[in-house]
C-alpha cells in the first residue's frame, strides 16, 4: 500500500478511491403505503472524526506509483505540472472528487506558508487549476473548499465541501512522521419526516462524503426519542441495512444519491428489532465455512473468550496489527482465548498464503465489504473489533475501526497467575 489510513475507514478511502454506490427512492414490492419524501438542509461539513491521512511523496516516488496504476479506470494520472514548482514540493493521489481519484502537488513550507495544486477538472494538468493557498487555523495550515463535481454520466452537477490539514503523521508500523494532508470530505444534512402514524415529526440526519450520500456505508440517523440528538449505536443505519422498525411499522429507507431528500416506505410486514451492538447484549449469531473449509458458528466458542477481527490484507492499519495479535493468540489460547478473522475482499489463495506466513493461526473467513457478516456487525471502517466474553455477550464493541486497548483488555480477562 502506498496510502495508509489510521483506520480504513470504508473500503472507498483506500488508494484508488472506488466510486461510491449511490442510493436510488424506491420501494419494494412488499410496500404497504407510499413512501414518505422529505427534503433536506443545506451539507454541513463534519470537523471531527476520521480523515483520510494521504501521505506527500517525492516526484521520483509520484512516478513509479504512476505506472503501477496505469490503466486504472478511476484514477488520472498527472500529465503536467505547473511552472516554477519549488524544492520542496511533494506529490500525492488520493484527491477524490466525482468518483475520480486525481493527483496533488504541496508546495512550501511551515515559514512561508504552502499551496496547493489539485486537478480538479481531472485532465492531468496540475498547471490550468488555479492554486489553493491554506491558512493558518488553529495553528494548522488548513484549506476549506467549495467545488462542483458532475455524476458518471455528466447530466448532474453537486457541490461539494471539504477541508484539508496539514500535519506531519507516521504510517502504521513506523515512527518517523510524514507530510501528510488530512482529508475531511464527510458532510451531514437535516430533515423531518412526517408520518401518519406520529403526532409529532421525526428529525433525522443524513452523512455522505465528497458531495455524494445513500452509499452502502453512508448513514442515516432517527431521532426516535425526539430528544434534539441522535445515539450512533441505537439511532443510526447503514443505507446497506435498509429497513427502520418506527413503531409498529416498519420502513424501508433511502437517500437520494446528492442528499436532497430521503423516503420512508412501509412495508406490509413488520421485520425482526436489529441486533445492539453494546457491551452486555449477546454478540450476534452467524455460521461460516473457514478457509479449511470446515463449517463453523460463532455459539461453537460459547466458554472462550472470542476476538472478532474484522480486517483485510489490502489495509495498511490490519496488517500493522498482525503482530500484536499472534503474540495475544501465543499468549492466551492455551487459557481460552480464541480469535475469528473476517477478511474484506480478499482472495482466498492469497488470504490463506498471507495468513500462514504470519502465523495467524486461527480461523478465517473471507467475504466482501459488505458481506453477511459485516453488515450483521454494521462495519465501517478496518479493522474493527469485537471483544467478547465466555457468556456469548459484548465486552467491547468497536464497529467503525476506533482504537481499543486489546492487550489491556485480555490482561483483565486473563489476570498473571501467582505462585502456588
Amino acid at each position: 500500500m502506498i496510502s495508509y489510513r489510521l483506520s480504513c475507514s470504508r473500503r472507498e478511502s483506500m488508494l484508488l478511491g472506488a466510486i461510491l454506490i449511490t442510493g436510488v427512492l424506491i420501494s419494494s414490492a412488499a410496500s404497504q403505503g407510499k413512501a414518505v419524501t422529505a427534503q433536506t438542509g443545506e451539507a454541513e461539513l463534519i470537523e471531527t472524526g476520521g480523515t483520510g491521512t494521504n501521505f506527500a511523496m517525492t516526484e521520483e516516488d509520484y512516478s513509479a506509483l504512476m505506472k503501477q496504476l496505469a490503466g486504472s479506470p478511476v484514477f488520472v494520472p498527472m500529465t503536467k505540472k505547473p511552472k516554477d514548482l519549488s524544492l520542496q514540493a511533494r506529490f500525492g493521489v488520493n484527491f477524490v472528487l466525482g468518483g475520480l481519484n486525481r493527483a496533488w502537488i504541496l508546495d512550501g513550507d511551515d515559514v512561508h506558508g504552502y499551496v496547493l495544486y489539485a486537478d480538479i477538472n481531472a485532465n492531468g494538468d496540475l498547471g490550468d487549476d488555479p492554486p489553493h493557498r491554506f491558512n493558518v487555523i488553529n495553528g494548522r495550515y488548513s484549506l476549506r473548499l467549495q467545488l462542483t463535481a458532475k455524476s458518471k454520466d455528466g447530466e448532474e452537477t453537486y457541490p461539494v465541501t471539504m477541508m484539508i490539514v496539514i500535519d506531519r503523521v507516521a504510517p502504521p508500523g513506523k515512527a518517523d512522521k510524514q507530510l501528510a494532508l488530512l482529508m475531511y470530505g464527510r458532510t451531514r444534512r437535516h430533515g423531518q419526516f412526517f408520518l401518519e402514524s406520529g403526532d409529532k415529526p421525526l428529525p433525522f440526519v443524513i452523512t455522505g462524503s465528497s458531495g455524494t450520500y445513500g452509499g452502502p456505508y453512508d448513514w442515516i440517523y432517527f431521532d426516535m426519542d425526539r430528544d434534539g440528538t441522535f445515539d450512533p449505536d441505537l439511532e443510526g443505519y447503514q443505507i446497506s441495512e435498509r429497513y427502520v422498525n418506527i413503531g409498529d411499522v416498519t420502513y424501508e429507507f433511502a437517500v437520494d444519491p446528492y442528499g436532497r431528500s430521503a423516503a420512508l416506505t412501509p412495508l406490509a410486514e413488520k421485520k425482526p428489532a436489529r441486533a445492539i451492538l453494546l457491551a452486555g447484549y449477546l454478540a450476534p449469531e452467524f455460521s461460516f465455512i473457514d478457509l479449511q473449509g470446515a463449517n463453523r458458528r460463532l455459539s461453537d466458542y460459547r466458554g472462550k473468550i472470542v476476538l472478532l477481527d474484522f480486517w483485510g490484507t489490502w489495509c495498511g492499519p490490519c496488517v500493522a496489527s498482525v503482530p500484536g495479535l499472534v503474540a495475544a493468540y501465543e499468549r492466551y489460547h492455551a487459557r481460552g482465548f480464541e480469535i475469528i478473522g473476517i477478511a474484506a475482499g480478499d482472495d482466498r489463495e492469497k488470504l490463506l498464503a498471507f495468513t500462514t506466513e504470519r502465523r495467524m493461526s486461527w480461523p478465517q473467513v473471507t467475504e466482501s465489504d459488505n458481506g453477511p457478516i459485516a453488515s450483521l456487525y454494521r462495519i465501517t471502517g478496518w479493522p474493527s473489533y469485537f471483544l467478547i466474553g465466555a457468556d456469548g455477550r459484548l465486552l467491547v464493541a468497536a464497529p467503525g475501526g476506533e482504537k481499543i486497548d486489546i492487550p489491556g483488555e485480555l490482561a483483565k480477562l486473563f489476570p498473571e497467575r501467582g505462585p502456588l
